[in-house]
C-alpha cells in the first residue's frame, strides 16, 4: 500500500513524463497506444546500440526509411544494406548511444495509424575518440497498427548534421 507521501511524489513527477506518455491525442487514442509506439522508438535505439542490426532491420520489415539528401531504402533488406557499413567493435556493438528527445506522438482516432516526431543525437566513444556527438537530426515517423501491433510504416531523417563518423561507418558521408 502506498503512503500519501509516495502518491504525492508520483503525482509531482507527472509533468516530467515525456509528452508522448501523458498527452491526450483525441478520441480512441489512449496511453497504451502511445506507450507501444514509444517502446518501438526506443527499441530501434536499443537494438542499434547493441549491434543487433538484424533485429533493428526487422522493425522496418514493411517500412520505408529515408535519410534526407542521402538515401531511401525499403524493408528489412534495405535496412540491412543501409546499416551494413556500421563498424562493430570487439564487444559486438558500434559503441554508440542513440538519444531521442522532444518525442511527440499523435494517434489517429481510428487507432490504425499514428505519427511521431523527435530529435535524435548519436553519441560515440571508442578507444581513440572521446565521447562526442557524431550525428544529429530529426525523425518524422509514421506507424500502422497491424492486428493490434504497432509497426513502423516510414521514417524520414531530416536536417542531418554529421560529426566525425569515421569510427562509426566504413564509408562515412562527407
Amino acid at each position: 500500500m502506498r503512503t500519501r507521501r509516495q502518491i504525492l511524489l508520483a503525482a509531482s513527477m507527472l509533468p516530467l513524463l515525456p509528452t508522448a506518455l501523458r498527452a491526450s491525442t483525441g478520441p480512441g487514442a489512449d496511453l497504451e497506444d502511445r506507450s507501444a509506439i514509444n517502446h518501438l522508438l526506443n527499441e530501434y535505439c536499443r537494438t542499434l546500440d547493441a549491434g543487433l542490426i538484424g533485429e533493428c532491420a526487422e522493425l522496418f520489415e514493411n517500412a520505408e526509411f529515408s535519410i534526407e539528401g542521402v538515401t531511401t531504402v525499403r524493408g528489412r533488406q534495405g535496412i540491412m544494406e543501409l546499416f551494413s557499413g556500421i563498424i562493430l567493435y570487439e564487444d559486438g556493438t558500434p559503441k554508440t548511444k542513440h538519444v531521442l528527445t522532444n518525442v511527440d506522438v499523435t494517434v489517429a482516432a481510428n487507432r490504425h495509424t499514428a505519427v511521431a516526431s523527435s530529435y535524435l543525437t548519436v553519441l560515440q566513444q571508442v578507444e581513440d575518440l572521446p565521447l562526442q556527438p557524431i550525428f544529429s537530426g530529426s525523425y518524422a515517423d509514421t506507424f500502422s497498427n497491424v492486428t493490434g501491433t504497432w509497426r513502423f510504416a516510414s521514417r524520414v531523417v531530416s536536417s542531418p548534421i554529421f560529426g566525425d563518423m569515421s569510427r562509426h561507418l566504413t564509408n562515412p558521408p562527407k
